[in-house]
């Protein structure tokens, strides 16, 4: 019994918070969403270079497609949005309910979407640091080619 209304305690002073969280990260990685995958997109999955990484594993039966990555990233992140948007809801809907059940659940969807936005923060450093390595091979190869352009000039 001191388990359930500690729970239901605990809960009712998370519910605004949670609420707050879950709504702000929700509309936050809705409104940023089309950028990254867009700026992805262009960045690193259009490239040469990568479409030349994929037709290996390709050959190799280990992809199926140029933008399996970025379509599993898209959805990863729509599923975050999703989860971060229902968890609010929830909270100020059920969760005034003032039960166990009720409250349980309200914390275990608002956990589960933090998961997920972990998973998606995760994802979103991952494919930086993929962006930042395709534009350092870029920087390199163009220098190479000013200085080999130089050296002909020079000659």
């Amino acid at each position: 019994m001191d388990f359930c209304l500690a729970t239901i305690a605990y809960h009712n002073k998370l519910i605004v918070p949670l609420f707050i969280s879950g709504f702000t990260i929700g509309s936050f990685l809705f409104s940023m969403k089309s950028t990254i995958i867009k700026t992805l997109k262009e960045e690193v999955y259009d490239t040469d270079r990568h479409q030349d990484l994929i037709n290996q594993k390709i050959a190799f039966s280990e992809k199926k497609g140029y933008f399996e990555a970025l379509k599993a990233f898209s959805n990863l992140l729509m599923t975050s949005i999703k989860l971060s948007f229902v968890s609010s809801i929830l909270q100020i809907t059920i969760g005034y309910v003032g039960t166990i059940y009720t409250s349980l659940f309200c914390l275990t969807i608002a956990l589960l979407s933090w998961f997920y936005l972990g998973k998606a923060l995760f994802q979103v450093q991952s494919n930086w640091n993929k962006a930042f390595d395709f534009a350092e091979y870029k920087a390199e190869n163009e220098n190479k080619l000013k200085v080999a352009q130089k050296k002909l000039k020079n000659r």
